[in-house]
């Protein structure tokens, strides 16, 4: 298809949109609110100001909301390479946009009570939100867990994006993996009494970032899908584009490994002294190729398509 007759991005989305399920309209819908959430918060704290770290920071909310948003919005659209059936992909999808939109309100109103949202036993109520947040978050691993398996044994997309997807949803459950030790770590901190208004409770060790450690993998699956989706417009062999994938995915996947050995041994994310700094580097590079290759094939289809006219 040339540049001319292909559709504007657009209409991709409304053609999409049109032949979504009911279940992905939810998904993408919920998704759009906690965008929506996450964004206003970040405008709010752009203009009052205030720090990036701390239990009551502006930070908290905005991407708890534009975290999340992407996540439900995602597992949405990945639905369209799975034959789910109507019902399960309601329950699915009823239960990850319950999940997740209580995980975004929850934060965002403690932010607004001026409390911290988790780790937080000072009263009934706040104890009370935590623990259900908790039983939210295991909710949605169930739906991530149950999309990976699917992913893996019924999809229906291309072979280089159903790689991008099935290495994307890994690397999320992988988030999640880092989420229950970041838990299993506050908790012990609040045994020994620590106070999570004052006191951080994702700093493993002298400064290992548990969240950082979390947000990597968090958003793997947006990041290869995106390559595997310019991939697919670059002209380029199917077989190319696999090749591609996987070379994208050994680059994430050096930097996950590299943020947890930083995190696990209680370091900080970023060192430009330290040798790990070289394995960053390189798992950029490995992510960095594929996507340029993409761009440079869109490129010269763009260049020929013009010719030609």
């Amino acid at each position: 298809m040339s540049s001319e007759s292909r559709p504007s991005a657009w209409v991709s989305l409304r053609i999409h949109w049109a032949h979504a399920r009911g279940y992905q309209r939810l998904a993408y819908l919920v998704g759009a609110v906690l965008i929506l959430t996450g964004l206003v918060h970040a405008a709010i704290w752009a203009v009052v100001g205030g720090p990036a770290s701390g239990a009551l920071s502006w930070r908290k909310p905005a991407t708890f909301g534009i975290s999340f948003g992407l996540t439900t919005a995602t597992l949405g659209w990945v639905a369209s390479y799975l034959p789910v059936r109507r019902g399960l992909g309601w329950a699915l999808a009823g239960l990850l946009g319950a999940s997740t939109a209580y995980e975004v309100a929850w934060v965002s109103l403690q932010h607004a009570r001026g409390v911290p949202s988790h780790f937080n036993d000072a009263t009934t109520l706040d104890e009370s939100l935590f623990i259900v947040g908790a039983v939210a978050v295991a909710a949605a691993i169930l739906v991530i867990l149950a999309t990976t398996v699917a992913a893996f044994t019924r999809t229906t997309a291309p072979v280089p994006m159903a790689w991008a997807i099935r290495s994307g949803l890994v690397a999320l459950l992988g988030a999640q993996a880092v989420g229950v030790w970041m838990l299993m770590h506050g908790l012990a901190l609040l045994d020994a009494d620590a106070n999570p208004a004052t006191q951080s409770m994702s700093t493993y060790g002298a400064a290992g970032a548990m969240k950082f450690a979390h947000f990597v993998p968090m958003h793997a699956i947006q990041a290869l899908a995106v390559i595997a989706g310019l991939l697919s417009l670059s002209g380029l062999t199917q077989r190319r584009q696999l090749h591609l994938v996987a070379l994208a995915v050994a680059g994430y996947a050096g930097l996950f490994g590299v943020t947890l050995l930083r995190t696990g041994t209680g370091q900080p994310p970023f060192d430009p002294l330290s040798a790990s700094t070289a394995g960053y580097l390189v798992a950029a590079g490995l992510l960095a190729a594929p996507a340029i290759a993409a761009v440079a094939g869109i490129y010269r289809r763009v260049v020929a398509s013009r010719r030609e006219t």
